[in-house]
């Protein structure tokens, strides 16, 4: 009876290891994909801007090889240059015939302050090409109650992000007055609202024609910015260093432009697997201590069982069994009780307004976290179960014997 509770106790240690390393982790991995998820999807995965990497300075060069090293320049004043990007036509061209490379568009890109009766909101104001913008980033998707296209029904429309719509009372149909530099203002006609899920794309971003956001930001003909969709997402980082060295213009991927939000998602990951390391250290104790009191107590059968025939190795594969069983019949609980405890705790309703925003909390039932929380509790049982068992087949026959008579 007392073997049986112990057991059950182990049993229990593990499968609650199991079931909350399995909902801690879909917790955190739901809310990174669905933040990786909505990012990739709403926002090119290379961003190419006007800024030209560092040249020489032609004349500090030709100082320097005329005094051959001993005068130099120092502190000079750069010139003053227009922020654009120069022959952005043929650096898209060039961008569409790379492999990896699926969609490319020129943007441009500046701060606008919009307004709806009393209230003002500063935005960043996206001017692009409806066809090509499209093909990098799929903003129709997420347009509530109309299309990207709709920007061609007035010759002054915008698309605004639901954020910043609720923040200024704004709804489909509503027109919008942008301030200009001059001070004059120009109105724009509300022909969609669109919302991602993504804090910072919502509440930050409007886009209209690229013409009209040429006008708006006194650009002329020029863009300041290129966006890039790939083919695989995971190779933004090397692609934009390989872009960056064609065209010596800062390309940008979605990683380094979401760097301090994917290192939280690192720390978070951490923390989920120091908590539920110590419970499965706390199930391991638990079950070093079953099988140690159930050789302490099995002595008499034990030193039967060598004197019948019985090795060490048999004697030791025994107790590790037993050991491998209570850790299998855990998992196979933790499991199904953690799969079950992620459906329930992803079916409440809390909403969130944080880095995304959603309805309910985001879960990750994914099959990986499964078979990695199990295998982790199967490692930390056969460690756990390894000791008892060698100790059970150490023992001598004779002086057990002789010390139960």
């Amino acid at each position: 009876m007392h073997n049986t509770f112990r057991t059950a106790i182990s049993v229990i240690g593990v499968g609650v290891g199991v079931m909350f390393m399995i909902l801690l982790s879909a917790l955190m991995t739901g809310f990174e994909k669905k933040f990786v998820t909505e990012t990739i999807e709403s926002s090119p995965h290379i961003t190419i801007y006007d800024e030209q990497r560092q040249e020489t300075d032609e004349f500090a060069t030709w100082i320097g090889d005329q005094t051959h090293g001993i005068a130099t320049v120092e502190s000079a004043r750069p010139r003053d240059r227009v922020r654009r990007i120069k022959k952005p036509g043929e650096i898209v061209e060039m961008l569409r015939d790379m492999p990896e490379v699926e969609a490319a568009a020129q943007n441009v890109v500046g701060t606008a302050i919009v307004s709806f009766g009393s209230r003002e909101r500063g935005v960043g104001l996206m001017g692009i090409e409806p066809e090509d913008q499209e093909a990098v980033n799929e903003i129709d998707t997420y347009i509530q109650d109309g299309r990207v296209y709709d920007l061609y029904s007035s010759g002054g429309a915008m698309l605004l992000g639901s954020g910043i719509a609720d923040l200024l009372g704004v709804t489909k149909g509503d027109t919008v007055n942008i301030k200009l530099r001059d001070g004059d203002t120009r109105p724009l006609k509300i022909v969609g609202i669109f919302k991602t899920g993504v804090t910072t794309i919502d509440y930050s971003r409007a886009y209209t024609l690229i013409s009209v956001a040429q006008q708006l930001l006194g650009m002329g003909r020029d863009v300041n910015q290129i966006v890039v969709r790939l083919k695989d997402y995971s190779t933004a980082r090397e692609t934009a260093t390989k872009i960056e060295g064609m065209i010596n213009y800062r390309s940008e991927s979605w990683q380094e432009a979401n760097e301090n939000f994917l290192s939280i998602f690192v720390i978070q990951q951490v923390i989920t697997y120091l908590v539920t390391g110590g419970i499965m250290i706390v199930a391991a104790f638990g079950i070093l201590n079953v099988l140690v009191m159930l050789v302490m107590e099995k002595l008499p059968e034990i030193a039967m069982l060598k004197s019948m025939g019985y090795t060490g190795r048999d004697v030791t594969m025994i107790f590790l069994m037993e050991g491998v069983v209570i850790g299998l019949v855990g998992v196979l609980t933790g499991c199904i009780c953690g799969y079950w405890l992620t459906v329930f705790v992803g079916s409440l309703p809390i909403p969130m307004k944080g880095l995304i925003e959603s309805e309910n909390l985001v879960m990750n039932n994914a099959l990986n976290l499964y078979v990695r929380a199990g295998v982790a509790a199967m490692v930390v049982t056969i460690i756990a179960s390894v000791l008892p068992a060698m100790r059970a087949g150490r023992l001598d026959p004779v002086a057990t014997l002789r010390g139960h008579a």
